[in-house]
């Protein structure tokens, strides 16, 4: 224990006693340490939605289409510190286009034509229906008595409903 006090204080006087010791060459380095501090966050997310492939459904079969999204953006907030005020603002627009992966869609297409011609011969249907309907009341209404005053605003419903035989007799020239 003695020992390494010794040494160390032999190596601490020789320390005091040596020479300089200088760099090689002309060197001159100055130490400037700097710090800087900087509490500033920035936090910034952005999230921008696309939408999804449109879809055509006909009952159990869907189709997906071929659909182009354009979806605008906004981001921006406002710090203000006792100094400072900061505006961070982002504009912009993304743009994508989405392709169904796998055959083409002519079976979509036809079976949308079928669909839709379904659908006017369903409505063709209904008016059709419409019709017999008004000419079958308005008989009933004929052969019971009555008819609607044709100073009514309501006239017209029936006003295209008449009988046969009074037809008939009032154009007996065109049943020759």
């Amino acid at each position: 224990m003695i020992r390494l006090r010794l040494l160390a204080l032999s190596l601490l006087c020789l320390s005091l006693v040596s020479n300089k010791a200088r760099a090689e060459g002309d060197t001159n380095v100055q130490a400037q340490p700097n710090a800087v501090g900087n509490s500033s966050i920035i936090n910034q997310n952005m999230n921008v939605n696309n939408g999804m492939t449109g879809k055509l459904q006909f009952g159990n079969l869907i189709c997906s289409q071929p659909t182009m999204a354009v979806t605008p953006f906004y981001t921006g907030n406002d710090a203000q510190g006792e100094e400072t005020y900061s505006i961070n603002e982002g504009w912009g627009i993304q743009m994508s286009f989405m392709f169904p992966l796998g055959s083409n869609n002519e079976t979509c297409s036809e079976l949308a034509k079928v669909k839709l011609d379904l659908a006017k011969e369903e409505l063709d249907k209904q008016v059709h229906d419409k019709q017999l309907v008004r000419i079958l009341k308005c008989g009933q209404l004929h052969a019971s008595g009555y008819m609607i005053n044709p100073a009514s605003k309501y006239a017209y419903i029936c006003s295209d409903v008449i009988n046969i035989r009074s037809y008939v007799k009032a154009n007996s020239e065109k049943f020759k």
